[in-house]
C-alpha cells in the first residue's frame, strides 16, 4: 500500500531526499491516494524507479522489487507528422495570421496551415498534417536510477506498413491543399512545387521528414497498468491520471482530453470518499 511520496528538490542531489505521507481523514477508514500525474514519460518513469515494471528491467538496474507490472512503459505511441513549405522562399507577412486547421479521412488526418517567423523581417508558410490513432507502437525503459536523467525513448514511427501508406497519402494531400486556389490566392504567387510522383519517392520522404508534435501517450495504460478507476494494479492507494493512461489518444492537441479527465476522476474520488465516510 502507498502511503507518501518521496522526492528531492529540482535543483537538488538525489542524496537530499525529502518525504511527505498522506492523513488519515477523521471518523475515515480510507487513506485516501497518491495520484501521480508526470506525464507519458514521467509517469512509467516514475513507476519504474519505485520498482513497478518488468522484474527484468529491474533486476538490471539493481531496483528491489515491489511488483512485477509488465505493462509499464509498453503501449508508448506519438502521432506522426509531415510538413512542407508552401511558399517558395521567405516573405514579409504578418506572422500573427489566423492558423487554419481541418481534420479529415474518418479523424485520421489533422491538417494545420499557419505563419512562421524565421528572422525579424522574413516569414515561411508551412502546411502541416498529422495521424492520429496510429498502430506502431513503442517503449520507455530506464537509462539510470537517477529520477533527473531522461529515460530511453522508442515510438518506432511508421513501423507499421500501414502507418507508411497513410503517411504517404497525407503527403499527396499536402501537395493537394498547397495547390490550392486559397493557397494560391493568399501566397499572390504559384506555391512551392513539391510534387513526387511515385510512391517510392513518397515512402521515403516520409522516411526522412517524419516528425513529432510532443503529444505522447502510453506507458501506463488502461487495462495493463490501471485499472477502469485508474487505480494500479495490485497497489492499493496509487493512481495514475495523465496522457499515460491512453491508449489512443486525439489527433489533435490532448490537453483538454487530459482537463476532461482530471475533472472527471477528480469528481469520482470525491464521490468515493463521501459514501465512504457514509458507511462508516
Amino acid at each position: 500500500m502507498v502511503r507518501g511520496v518521496r522526492f528531492i528538490k529540482s535543483d537538488g542531489s538525489t542524496s537530499q531526499t525529502y518525504e511527505a505521507y498522506l492523513n488519515q481523514p477523521e471518523n475515515s477508514s480510507s487513506w485516501g491516494d497518491v495520484i501521480l500525474s508526470a506525464g507519458a514519460l514521467g509517469s512509467p518513469q516514475i513507476l519504474l524507479l519505485s520498482g513497478i515494471g518488468p522484474e527484468k528491467h529491474l533486476r538490471n538496474f539493481g531496483i528491489p522489487l515491489v511488483l512485477d507490472l509488465k505493462g509499464v512503459g509498453k503501449e508508448m505511441k506519438d502521432n506522426p507528422g509531415i510538413a512542407l513549405l508552401a511558399d517558395t522562399k521567405p516573405t514579409h507577412r504578418f506572422p500573427d495570421a489566423p492558423q487554419v486547421a481541418g481534420i479529415t479521412k474518418d479523424m485520421k488526418f489533422i491538417v494545420e496551415g499557419g505563419i512562421v517567423p524565421i528572422s525579424f523581417n522574413a516569414t515561411r508558410m508551412p502546411i502541416a498534417i498529422k495521424l492520429a490513432f496510429p498502430e506502431s507502437k513503442g517503449t520507455l525503459e530506464l537509462n539510470s536510477t537517477d529520477p533527473r536523467q531522461n529515460p530511453a525513448v522508442e515510438f518506432h514511427y511508421l513501423e507499421k506498413e500501414k502507418d507508411l501508406e497513410e503517411c504517404t497519402k497525407m503527403v499527396q494531400l499536402l501537395n493537394k491543399i498547397a495547390g490550392s486556389r486559397s493557397v494560391v490566392l493568399f501566397l499572390g504567387k504559384e506555391p512551392q512545387n513539391n510534387l513526387m510522383s511515385s510512391q517510392d519517392e513518397l515512402r521515403n520522404f516520409c522516411k526522412k521528414n517524419v516528425r513529432t508534435y510532443y503529444h505522447y501517450h502510453g506507458g501506463s495504460t488502461v487495462g495493463s497498468v490501471v485499472d477502469d478507476d485508474y487505480k494500479v494494479h495490485g497497489i492499493k492507494g496509487l493512481r495514475v491520471i495523465d496522457g499515460s493512461t491512453f491508449l489512443e489518444s486525439p489527433g489533435t492537441n490532448p490537453m483538454a482530453t487530459v482537463l476532461m479527465l482530471g475533472r472527471y476522476q477528480g469528481i469520482k474520488i470525491v464521490r468515493e470518499r463521501q459514501n465512504t465516510s457514509v458507511k462508516s
